[in-house]
């Protein structure tokens, strides 16, 4: 299976330690060009290491800069693709996740990643990551928090 994603999923999934699990449930994290810069402004060494990431580009032009009017540079180009390719999009920001819901774009979060990989086995808990997301300066609104953990039977 295959996804797209914008920058601050995979910086966040980074930090908290979870990027295994992009692993464990892709076989291939598709990005664009601007967030591979985006990543590798920082964190270059680690994010070239991953042999999951493949950058691909959109190819309408055009369709990204009426995307720029709405979202930055990394999002307008993840979601380009995202149309283009017909893959989910991996993204966390509210305007882009609103833009994508608009387009009609199948499109998951950080955290929704963190249920799919607790439904799977794949990891036991989602809360050690929440609680390391926050950890990492990552914003989320408690009553989100609360509501979602115990969506999954989990208690914050």
């Amino acid at each position: 299976m295959r996804i797209i994603s914008n920058t601050s999923p995979l910086i966040v999934l980074k930090k908290s330690g979870a990027i295994f699990i992009l692993e464990e449930l892709f076989d291939e994290v598709l990005i664009p060009k601007s967030v591979q810069k985006e990543l590798f402004a920082k964190e270059r060494e680690f994010f070239s290491s991953l042999k999951i990431l493949k950058v691909d580009k959109p190819k309408n032009a055009n369709l990204v800069k009426a995307l720029r009017l709405i979202v930055d540079e990394g999002e307008a180009e993840a979601i380009a693709l995202s149309m283009e390719l017909e893959l989910p999009l991996l993204i966390d920001d509210l305007k882009g996740r609103k833009l994508a819901e608009k387009l009609g774009l199948r499109f998951i979060g950080s955290l929704g990643l963190l249920k799919v990989a607790k439904e799977k086995g794949i990891i036991k808990e989602v809360k050690p990551f929440v609680k390391k997301f926050i950890g990492e300066g990552y914003y989320l609104d408690e009553k989100l928090i609360r509501q979602f953990l115990e969506s999954i039977g989990e208690k914050w």
